[in-house]
């Protein structure tokens, strides 16, 4: 998962880290400040998880046409309140395969790029060592310590990315498992958008609606995760168009 706090420079740049970079021998505050910086703004772990739950939560057009599909084998577009529910059942559990399918790859990838950092760590140090102090380069000398710092450090960054990766599913989970929940969210949509089928008069709503209703959902999110950060909502009367035009992300690279 990418970090926004965490730029990853091109080959031979500097590495910026919240927004600040080293420059010569100049140290920017005392220790620590640079890296507590990251996390001074209340907001950040609010609009982190909105960005998420918009951006990887959200269900991809295969799986919304493939869950409705599975329930509506005449293809008519319309569908009851009980079917409609077990198609919203059946995109989650399909949503969470997909989610746990990914973030098993991306561990299994992000734990050979750790193993790799370790090996590489070792065996320059030890060429480095082998030397006599004034034929080691200065280059061999920080990039020993470097790799040094990483291979330790890489098991802290590896549990972060972990928890990062485990978002999506966690999120598709908890909406899974509030029954109620989900039961409101399908009556509101009949109460919204029904319609009468045919010359019996059953209540039905389209895919269309129904599509529209769920995506809304993850759209939506970092509007109300903002106003909770930010002390606003209805309380204050506030609408929370402010915040439609955040542009955070969260992908998984």
């Amino acid at each position: 998962l990418k970090a926004k706090w965490l730029e990853l420079p091109p080959h031979g740049g500097p590495c910026r880290c919240g927004q600040q970079a080293a420059s010569g021998d100049a140290v920017d505050g005392a220790m620590g400040l640079n890296a507590s910086s990251m996390f001074d703004d209340r907001s950040n772990l609010t609009k982190g998880l909105g960005a998420c739950i918009r951006d990887l939560v959200r269900p991809t057009s295969e799986q919304l046409a493939a869950s409705w599909a599975k329930h509506d084998p005449n293809s008519t577009g319309l569908l009851e309140q009980e079917e409609v529910m077990k198609v919203l059942l059946a995109l989650l559990d399909m949503q969470i395969q997909a989610a746990q399918e990914a973030a098993s790859h991306r561990k299994i990838e992000m734990a050979k790029q750790q193993a790799q950092m370790e090996r590489e760590s070792r065996r320059r140090r030890s060429e480095l060592l082998a030397k006599p102090a004034g034929q080691v380069s200065r280059e061999e000398l920080d990039r020993s310590a470097a790799l040094g710092m990483a291979s330790k450090t890489s098991p802290v960054m590896a549990g972060m990315m972990a928890g990062y990766m485990d978002v999506p599913v966690t999120c598709l989970t908890a909406l899974r498992d509030d029954k109620d929940l989900l039961e409101v969210r399908v009556g509101r949509l009949f109460a919204m958008a029904a319609v009468p089928s045919g010359q019996d008069g059953r209540l039905v709503v389209s895919r269309q609606d129904f599509t529209a209703s769920y995506l809304e959902l993850f759209d939506a999110a970092p509007r109300f995760l903002s106003e909770c950060a930010g002390g606003a909502g209805e309380r204050a009367g506030g609408t929370g168009d402010e915040a439609t035009g955040d542009n955070s992300e969260c992908s998984v690279q």
